[in-house]
């Protein structure tokens, strides 16, 4: 039982602090392959025909062009603290230190400061509001504008809290009856929804509408563990799908529009109908390192044999092509946004569209080590400062 936590704990963690993961590359077979291929595909024009359209678009398309730092408010301090992150909703951000949360409109103008007293906190950001909670602990609040909107102490531990569009929150926690027991609270903090599970929840994502979610579990079955998605709607008590024995342990899930579910597991990339069919699968050639996904887009990171790359695989919803590229240097950060895949390396930022071309590629402050988006507009933290960029 206690491995189990600890193994929860970790995967959360990794998730929410991706700026410090990293180091990659494919194999260097791969590599070898993949060069003698294009070389076929360059004297022939009929082999692979796929990875040449890859590597000419990506060489065609790709853009070296700088970002400008906007001025005004801009760099905002961020002060003497043992951590900060940074979140958006709306056109706001926050930046949450380990004593305060500050509210920012997208300007730099500061709204509202509120402290707070959560030893690990955690946010996730919804339509109007923020919720933090504290990690392996008891408590949580939910903060905007105005300020704090609710708090919440439970008599178990916390595992992890989701918050949708609609800022309907899930929380979930372990009681002495239920590995894990989720309570859904309404934007007002009235409790709205409850949901337990013989299983062990390891993931929620929330749905486009706010209204409902998708719950990975897993179970262990003949010495094989498996995992199961449930699709819940808040304003009714039969799930709305459910898909069962999935042959890989989910570290994280995204529902997407139509209802398709991408899944990033221990071993492998699905992309899943409401069925449980396979709709495309990536199995990871070395180790994962870090993921991201939005309702569009999964891209997957994986550790490399050689030293100084890492290995990029996406996915899209609307093609069943798994696109692949060996890219040198370190992974700080990566994000899905609207089909598009923004990847953070030192004193560079390289946008992929979701058929794999690298499109655009930035040069950035080497000392840029996480992001946030307000519509076009990113928001970048280093280790003493905010900084506002727009692209040129």
């Amino acid at each position: 039982m206690a491995r189990e936590k600890t193994y929860q704990t970790d995967i959360r963690k990794a998730r929410k602090k991706a700026k410090r993961k990293r180091s990659m590359k494919k194999l260097a077979g791969f590599t070898a392959i993949l060069c003698v291929a294009l070389v076929a595909v360059l004297t022939s024009q009929m082999w692979l025909p796929k990875v040449s359209k890859l590597w000419k678009d990506t060489k065609d398309t790709v853009v070296k062009n700088s970002t400008k730092v906007e001025a005004g408010e801009f760099p905002i301090a961020i002060g003497e603290t043992n951590s900060s992150e940074i979140y958006t909703y709306g056109d706001r951000f926050i930046l949450v230190t380990d004593t305060n949360i500050t509210i920012y409109d997208a300007d730099g103008n500061k709204i509202r400061s509120i402290q707070h007293s959560l030893a690990n906190p955690i946010g996730v950001a919804g339509g109007n509001m923020l919720l933090l909670y504290d990690l392996g602990g008891y408590s949580l609040m939910a903060v905007n504008d105005e300020g704090e909107v609710y708090k919440r102490t439970f008599p178990e531990k916390i595992i992890m809290a989701e918050i949708g569009k609609k800022d309907y929150a899930a929380i979930v926690t372990q009681t002495d009856k239920y590995l894990s027991y989720m309570t859904v609270y309404d934007p007002k903090g009235n409790e709205a929804f409850l949901w337990s599970s013989g299983q062990r929840i390891i993931d929620i994502s929330m749905n486009s509408e706010g209204n409902g979610c998708a719950v990975a579990t897993f179970k262990a079955s003949g010495g094989e563990l498996s995992s199961v998605i449930t699709a819940l709607n808040f304003m009714q008590s039969d799930p709305v799908f459910t898909i069962d024995n999935i042959p890989t342990m989910v570290y994280d899930t995204v529902l997407c529009d139509d209802d398709s579910v991408w899944l990033v597991g221990d071993n492998k990339l699905l992309h899943l109908s409401p069925e449980g069919k396979t709709i495309s699968q990536y199995d990871y050639n070395t180790t994962l390192t870090d993921s991201a996904a939005d309702t569009k887009t999964a891209a997957i990171v994986e550790k490399s044999v050689t030293k100084g790359y890492f290995d990029l695989t996406i996915a899209s919803t609307s093609s069943t092509d798994i696109f692949q590229a060996s890219i040198e240097g370190e992974c700080r950060q990566i994000t899905c946004k609207g089909g598009n895949v923004y990847i953070l390396l030192k004193g560079r930022l390289d946008v992929y569209d979701g058929t794999g071309k690298l499109t655009a590629t930035y040069d950035v402050s080497p000392d840029y080590q996480s992001f946030v988006f307000i519509d076009d507009a990113m928001y970048v933290e280093d280790y003493s400062s905010i900084y506002k960029v727009t692209f040129e």
